[in-house]
């Protein structure tokens, strides 16, 4: 039995290594080259931003974009197959951002829903969205698609750009 265990992962192992390589990326992991997206609003930077880049030619399985830091810089990130660098691979992309107006109303849990009436949840929800809609836009929503997103990037090449929302 003890041998029948050690033979299970000895072949649970080597099929690890024969996937993802010596270098730990799994084969098709594009290569990528350092990226990085700064998005302002005029001056300020805008944290917590979402950004994708879109490539014009798909790229099967690979996603690439990041969330901006407190300078507002996004270190873009490449994932395939469960595996993430960072960097973008090689290829033009339409970028679109992404950052919702935070509401004075947090989200509710399950737990603050189980000690409401179904009525009350109800009526939170319903306020708490239209005080959403009613925020203003933190990012331009013609930069929220990728059908109007006039911000483009070509990788290699362009490895750090700007985006002032207060442009669009």
């Amino acid at each position: 039995m003890k041998a029948l265990k050690i033979t299970a992962v000895a072949a649970i192992l080597c099929s690890l290594v024969a996937t993802l390589g010596c270098s730990g990326k799994p084969s098709g992991f594009p290569k990528v080259s350092p990226c990085t997206i700064t998005v302002l609003d005029g001056s300020t930077p805008i944290e917590g931003v979402e950004i994708a880049l879109i490539p014009d030619t798909p790229i099967p399985g690979v996603i690439a974009g990041g969330t901006t830091d407190a300078q507002g810089v996004c270190v873009v990130n490449t994932t395939f197959a469960n595996f993430q660098a960072p960097g973008a691979p090689a290829g033009s992309f339409t970028v679109t951002l992404r950052k919702d107006p935070t509401p004075t109303k947090p989200e509710l849990t399950a737990e603050d829903m189980s000690k409401m009436e179904r009525s009350e949840v109800d009526k939170y929800n319903k306020e708490r969205d239209a005080e959403i809609k009613s925020m203003p836009q933190i990012i331009p929503p013609v930069l929220t698609s990728m059908q109007t997103s006039k911000v483009k990037l070509t990788t290699p090449g362009d490895s750090a750009i700007t985006v002032d929302v207060t442009q669009y």
